[in-house]
């Protein structure tokens, strides 16, 4: 069983390598990576999180659903697994490195969750989000930068987060992004830019109406024949 999964995987993994370069201009899910502190803070380079946002009117369970990053080595791999979660219509959900109250995090909100898991790359970030393990047909709901060189938005000096500003442009496109210019969240005297655990009032978008189909991403299948360069 070990070295079916282990087969399985590496196979998943060569393939949402190829995502970077041959999937693109996708309209992303109705959950979003919407904020990303890829570089830590001020109180530690580990001191990292990622914010999903609803954006449709519905609840989402987001039960099994699961987070994967590139490397360092170039190559795909799980990050975490989500436990039973559902998320509220144009709610958020905080994953961090650290929970609040930790000497090593400014963050001045609750983490929905807090996992050790959670690393990202200063250099070269993507992440992707799937409804289920990708290997067993999970559907590529979302993702955020595109593995290329510097990160498309955030400030690593300055400690300024990596903010989405348009919901339903695909998540790999710079102009989806911007560097954080305003400020809540955090502890008392910090001087981090990003709203951890919030949305900018003046970035809401309109909900998406609730509907059982609501995913509009791409099946494990389809994802295979765009690496492969094959239009159905």
């Amino acid at each position: 069983m070990k070295t079916h999964r282990a087969v399985a995987c590496a196979i998943a993994t060569g393939l949402l390598c190829s995502l970077a370069s041959s999937v693109r201009a996708e309209p992303p899910g109705p959950v979003v990576f919407s904020e990303i502190m890829w570089m830590g803070s001020s109180a530690s380079s580990s001191d990292e999180w990622i914010e999903l946002f609803n954006r449709s009117a519905a609840p989402i369970d987001l039960s099994g659903w699961v987070i994967t990053r590139l490397g360092s080595d170039g190559e795909a791999t799980e990050m975490l697994r989500l436990g039973p979660v559902s998320m509220a219509p144009s709610g958020v959900f905080l994953i961090s490195n650290y929970s609040d109250g930790n000497a090593r995090t400014v963050l001045g909100v609750t983490p929905d969750l807090v996992s050790s898991a959670v690393s990202l790359s200063n250099s070269k970030l993507q992440v992707w989000l799937f409804d289920a393990p990708p290997e067993e047909g999970g559907r590529l709901i979302d993702a955020a930068d595109d593995g290329g060189g510097v990160p498309l938005a955030g400030d690593g000096k300055l400690k300024q987060a990596m903010v989405r500003v348009d919901f339903q442009m695909d998540g790999t496109q710079s102009e989806a992004w911007e560097t954080a210019v305003e400020a809540a969240g955090w502890q008392q005297g910090a001087s981090e830019l990003g709203t951890p655990g919030s949305i900018p009032a003046r970035l809401l978008p309109t909900p998406l109406p609730p509907s059982p189909t609501a995913v509009p991403a791409m099946g494990w299948a389809d994802v295979k024949a765009s690496a492969r360069g094959v239009v159905n």
